[in-house]
């Protein structure tokens, strides 16, 4: 099969030079950093004209989710997060970040317990329950849920079902944190997202909304 690649040439003096390779040195070389007197040094990326600020920021309450995609055991407490900005990471992304790092232990349970609730895997038959979901797939289907997720949880935890929120810790996988400071709610607060992967949405992973303190809502990766 063939492969066709496109390319932009200039020419330098009488020698051919390749656009891409120019334009790939000249960004690692201009690369721009940001430092944070708590939150760390921040490189931007650029990626498919996305600009964005990168750093790992260290969040010990979120190596709870312990496990990685090829089931190895996750023991670094740095979580990758990203603040989608074409300017300096904004005041309002970086007041977000604090937040979570502050109240990273609360974040944590209230994810566990509201991913609980949408689960429905105790007491799933109970349709009222059903009611309170968020819209998404596994809101409406635990059998499935229950099924995917059998195999992991006997390995772990010895068991074979969700028993209560802590049992998530399972099943969802490689935290990262992405922040959107163009895009903001009534109250100024920049829209944040934690993604996850997750046992039982292995396709798409999963997502929460959140205002750094609790989940608003759920959803898949990059779409909560």
């Amino acid at each position: 099969m063939a492969v066709h690649a496109k390319f932009e040439i200039i020419i330098v003096g009488r020698h051919p030079v390749n656009l891409n390779v120019i334009r790939k040195y000249m960004g690692e070389r201009w690369m721009k950093t940001f430092k944070h007197k708590t939150l760390g040094t921040f490189t931007q990326r650029d990626d498919y004209d996305e600009l964005r600020w990168e750093t790992e920021l260290v969040l010990p309450a979120f190596s709870a989710f312990k496990y990685t995609a090829n089931g190895k055991t996750r023991r670094s407490a740095k979580v990758p997060v990203a603040i989608y900005s074409d300017g300096p990471p904004p005041k309002s992304a970086l007041k977000m970040l604090t937040i979570i790092k502050t109240s990273q232990k609360k974040l944590v349970k209230n994810i566990c317990d509201t991913f609980y609730r949408d689960l429905h895997q105790q007491g799933y038959d109970d349709l009222p329950q059903r009611d309170d979901g968020y819209g998404m797939w596994w809101s409406r289907d635990p059998v499935t849920v229950a099924l995917r997720c059998r195999k992991v949880l006997e390995k772990r935890l010895k068991q074979d079902r969700i028993w209560q929120p802590e049992d998530l810790l399972a099943v969802l996988y490689e935290p990262s944190v992405e922040v959107y400071p163009s895009m903001v709610d009534g109250l100024g607060v920049p829209r944040t997202l934690i993604d996850l992967g997750a046992e039982f949405e292995e396709e798409h992973g999963v997502a929460v909304l959140t205002d750094g303190k609790k989940v608003l809502s759920l959803g898949y990766s990059g779409e909560a």
